[in-house]
């Protein structure tokens, strides 16, 4: 014989617990099942119901029903699952506007790392040949001078010579870039 919802709401009322767990056993699955049906999301549905009915014992809202106990249930599941549909919400446009401000900000330092190696290369082809071709093997390259001078039929200390005088211009003409 099963129980009417008057019956187990004045029960309720009157503060005994079996009431409270037939309404659990009686209404869990659907109202699961309504919360699944808005949020697409079992575990998330099955969260909400579970919490709807703690909050209820907790704080006796079963007092303040009027109508009928089940539809006071299904009316408070679905403002749950607003209220979490409206924070998923909220939390996917943080989490948008976030990614999209990340991303601006890799363009412009991109664009900016970008823009500073055009200057500097053409810094570089700014130098005369045998400087420029000095200072790509011993800084670019990362050759020892004896290779460098070996590589240019030259002698190390003409190529520390093109290689301080490359450094000098490289700075005059970079002093404006920082």
């Amino acid at each position: 014989m099963e129980i009417t919802d008057q019956i187990l709401l004045n029960d309720l009322k009157n503060g005994k617990k079996t009431a409270y767990e037939q309404v659990f056993k009686k209404y869990y699955k659907p109202l699961a099942l309504k919360a699944y049906m808005m949020l697409e999301d079992e575990m998330e549905a099955e969260d909400l119901v579970q919490n709807l009915f703690i909050s209820m014992w907790q704080k006796s809202h079963y007092h303040s029903v009027n109508s009928s106990l089940k539809a006071y249930l299904f009316r408070a599941v679905h403002n749950q699952c607003l209220m979490a549909l409206r924070t998923r919400k909220v939390t996917q446009q943080k989490m948008d506007e976030y990614t999209e401000r990340i991303n601006l900000e890799e363009d412009i330092e991109q664009s900016e790392q970008t823009g500073s190696e055009n200057t500097i290369n053409l810094a570089l082809n700014e130098l005369p040949a045998q400087r420029q071709k000095a200072f790509k093997l011993v800084y670019m390259e990362n050759k020892k001078y004896q290779d460098a001078a070996n590589e240019m039929g030259l002698s190390v200390n003409s190529i520390k010579t093109h290689l301080k005088l490359a450094v000098k211009m490289l700075q005059e003409k970079l002093i404006t870039f920082r």
